[in-house]
């Protein structure tokens, strides 16, 4: 099976260049020749079968021999709004988020938050969201935000959205109750949790309670339990 490269070109050309990492990858890593197929997708859907021409010391040049396009994964995106872990735990997030098919992830940024990721760190993360689209196969990159503020996130995030708020007192929910009428935001609070005023007011901004079962999860296992019930069921 060719391997896949992310190129954020015009895959409509008849002739591409892979340059940066990308190209290292392929050359130096895989050790690619001439006349091998490779898949190169865009981030926005579109992915084209490539066959490398020329191997340079900086550029490989492609010549493209199929194209195919995908629709958006959903048409009532997922919005995970969430506290960010400490550590490596938050690359981890991204990386199975991803993978389950989030359309955005926003990093937030509450009462009780304890780390706000700065603008490196982000870099590298969005380089995560590239490196899981490799891997499973998505076409369409997953949008990292900027840090929002809780009361931002309130005025920005919750208008066109269905909202539920992870809470140990809230609704058990199902799949099919989470099955979607319009894009869908989740909230899942820092370490030490959502303040009861912030519940309060996600609440009287119209979001719904809702717990993951008897246990108190991590957040990156509150994202992952959310993600894969609001994303792999499709009514």
């Amino acid at each position: 099976m060719p391997r896949r490269f992310f190129s954020a070109v015009d895959v409509s050309a008849v002739s591409l260049e892979l340059t940066g990492r990308e190209a290292h990858h392929l050359q130096r890593v895989l050790r690619l020749e001439p006349g091998e197929s490779v898949w190169l997708f865009d981030g926005q859907g579109h992915e084209v079968l490539a066959e490398i021409v020329d191997i340079g010391r900086d550029v490989v040049q492609l010549r493209v021999t199929e194209r195919r396009e995908f629709a958006p994964s959903s048409t009532l995106p997922v919005t995970i709004a969430t506290g960010v872990p400490k550590g490596d735990r938050f690359r981890w997030l991204i990386e199975k988020a991803t993978e389950l098919g989030v359309q955005r992830i926003v990093p937030l940024v509450t009462q009780r938050s304890i780390v706000d990721p700065g603008q490196g760190k982000l870099d590298k993360l969005r380089q995560t969201i590239v490196e899981a689209c490799k891997q499973c196969g998505r076409t369409q990159l997953m949008e990292l935000t900027e840090p929002l503020s809780w009361r931002d996130c309130l005025a920005t995030e919750f208008p066109g959205r269905d909202a539920w708020i992870a809470h140990p007192d809230g609704e058990l929910v199902t799949a099919e109750q989470l099955a979607p009428t319009r894009p869908r935001l989740f909230l899942i609070g820092p370490e030490g949790g959502f303040t009861e005023t912030e519940v309060e007011e996600a609440v009287a901004a119209g979001a719904r309670r809702m717990q993951l079962g008897p246990r108190i999860l991590r957040i990156e296992t509150a994202v992952v339990a959310i993600a894969a019930l609001a994303c792999l069921y499709e009514p």
